[in-house]
């Protein structure tokens, strides 16, 4: 809208210099379009100069005063057009905000990313499409333009900064991604944000293996070194491709799925075995590991392994078990 209203200014000034000058040709048989288009702007303009050639005729006199009138009162709409785009532009941008501080400030349990990088990116995309809140953080103006498009809630700031950190809602937040350009950024944020919600579970991007400990050491849940992963997988094609396929397969969900559930506080499932379960009935998923709250991992588990609260299920079925197991969660059956 802002623009329209820029446009419709420039629009009128050149369609009012078309006519008047249109009026010169016209008028004065001795003016071409170069000596009418002269004499416009320097009558809308109030410049001063001497007519062109040896003066006006009465008639040119008579065009002129409406060349002056018409050019006060094009230049004053035009003025206003174009003020009421800068205004409306920053009442919009004022309202937006507002609006975008509210939506935030509203969530809890969300996931904060810092960094709208190749990496950030797809990570907040596939967040979505697990249903899980985000709030993006970047100090680049083109890539929180990048997040608006997206759809996605983001803050303009440096995600090192503590009060960027709290306006992003990091005390009320679940997790945080630290997904920084360079180890030392991530570092430094890591230490601010689990200084400010000890229980953040923290995600670290490391550049370099040697800067896993110390994004450990400063916080973090977990780091990922994308320089270690990405040798694991091309050493597991060459050494174990089976293996390597198979997990492939269960991530894109073609033949086989994987999930985790997490046995809620007062579940229904709490104190009973996996036999008491029944995945494979129920659902035709088997659970291939079982993590404690307390980092203990529990692989292959028995029919007789006993479910705690805050237990974490590993399982792995045929494509269309989450649709399954959304369908127990909702029951309150797990």
């Amino acid at each position: 809208m802002a623009y329209r209203h820029i446009l419709l200014a420039l629009l009128a000034v050149l369609l009012f210099v078309l006519i008047s000058s249109l009026g010169y040709y016209l008028i004065e048989p001795e003016y071409s379009w170069h000596n009418a288009v002269y004499m416009t702007v320097i009558s809308i303009t109030t410049t001063g100069y001497k007519e062109v050639g040896g003066g006006l005729t009465m008639a040119g006199q008579v065009w002129t005063i409406f060349v002056l009138l018409g050019g006060v009162v094009t230049g004053a709409v035009a003025l206003s057009l174009i003020v009421a785009a800068v205004v409306e532009g920053r009442i919009r941008g004022l309202f937006g905000r507002r609006q975008l501080e509210r939506k935030i400030a509203s969530l809890s349990g969300h996931v904060v990313v810092s960094g709208y990088g190749r990496m950030g990116r797809r990570i907040t995309r596939l967040l979505h499409k697990g249903n899980r809140p985000v709030v993006v953080i970047d100090n680049s103006q083109e890539k929180t333009a990048q997040a608006e498009q997206d759809g996605v809630l983001y803050l303009l700031g440096d995600a090192q900064e503590e009060s960027v950190l709290l306006a992003a809602g990091i005390e009320k937040a679940s997790s945080l991604i630290a997904a920084l350009p360079n180890d030392a950024a991530n570092v430094f944020l890591t230490l601010s944000a689990h200084g400010l919600n000890k229980s953040l579970n923290i995600i670290a991007r490391a550049q370099e293996s040697s800067a896993q400990d110390k994004l450990t050491k400063a916080g973090a849940t977990r780091v990922i070194c994308p320089l270690i992963i990405g040798s694991n997988r091309i050493a597991d094609v060459l050494l174990r491709p089976a293996i390597a396929d198979f997990v492939e397969m269960a991530h894109k969900g073609v033949d086989l799925e994987m999930e985790q559930l997490t046995i809620k506080p007062n579940s229904p499932i709490a104190g009973k075995t996996l036999l008491d379960l029944a995945l494979p009935a129920r659902v035709g998923a088997m659970v291939v590991a079982i993590h404690r709250p307390d980092r203990e991992t529990l692989y292959n588990p028995g029919p007789d392994a006993i479910l705690n609260e805050g237990d974490t299920l590993i399982v792995i079925g045929k494509q269309g078990m989450d649709k399954a197991m959304e369908k127990l969660r909702q029951a309150g059956r797990v």
